[in-house]
């Protein structure tokens, strides 16, 4: 049986989340919604919830993909000028926020089966430049919670919760990244980051999170999986 039911959050573009829906409605996806959020909202689980439930016209959410990320270039400063404030940010959009999410989702999880997937970064386990280290002890975080999430959820609520570490990835957020760092940047990520010889793209990701979303998936929890194009600085630590 197919999925049903998409809801997709947005920050600052109605366009494309419904550019997304469109393309989910064609694969026969019957019931849609987009929903605004902000990662910085203090209320964004109970606030955003409850809307993707009303949109579906459900009580349950089979999968929870946390897949957003706070893109503030005020926060990538050198360790001598980070402050309270940027570290703050970082960490209450990259990790409360899904903290929050997740909290709000549990309840409406189903009895056995329930999926939930936090898109994380290889940036949690290297050791990452100045204007990275932020970003990269948030991501840290991250693939923390999920651990302990898979204990203390997985028996109470048949629920599955794993992290996916991605490389350097053409989304909009590193199309960002690219364009505030010079033309270069986009062949540096690849030279220093990835044996394949490309950067990654959006559907290299999602097959990944399409299979830890599927039944064939069960046996795996608590875990952060490579998806990364064989990262060259964490091979050994992922052999």
């Amino acid at each position: 049986m197919g999925i049903t039911g998409i809801a997709v959050t947005y920050a600052n573009s109605p366009e494309a989340a419904e550019q997304v829906l469109a393309t989910c409605r064609k694969l026969g996806v019957q019931k849609t919604v987009a929903v605004h959020a902000d990662l910085l909202d203090p209320e964004i689980g109970p606030n955003l919830i409850p809307k993707v439930l009303a949109g579906l016209e459900t009580k349950t959410l089979d999968i929870v993909v946390n897949n957003a990320v706070v893109v503030d270039f005020s926060l990538m400063e050198p360790f001598e000028g980070i402050t309270l404030t940027a570290f703050s940010k970082a960490m209450q959009g990259n990790v409360f926020g899904l903290i929050s999410i997740v909290q709000a989702a549990l309840p409406h999880l189903p009895p056995r089966g329930g999926r939930v997937i936090n898109i994380s970064s290889i940036a949690s386990k290297s050791a990452n430049p100045d204007p990275m280290m932020i970003y990269g002890a948030s991501k840290a975080a991250v693939d923390s919670i999920t651990r302990s999430l898979a204990l203390t959820y997985g028996i109470r609520t048949g629920a599955t919760f794993n992290s996916v570490s991605v490389g350097g990835t053409l989304t909009d957020a590193m199309k960002k990244v690219i364009e505030h760092a010079g033309p270069a940047a986009e062949q540096q990520v690849i030279a220093d980051f990835t044996a394949e010889k490309r950067i990654g793209v959006p559907e290299d990701i999602a097959f990944v999170v399409g299979f830890l979303a599927s039944e064939e998936a069960r046996w795996i929890n608590g875990s952060q999986v490579a998806a990364n194009g064989g990262s060259r600085g964490l091979l050994a630590l992922q052999g």
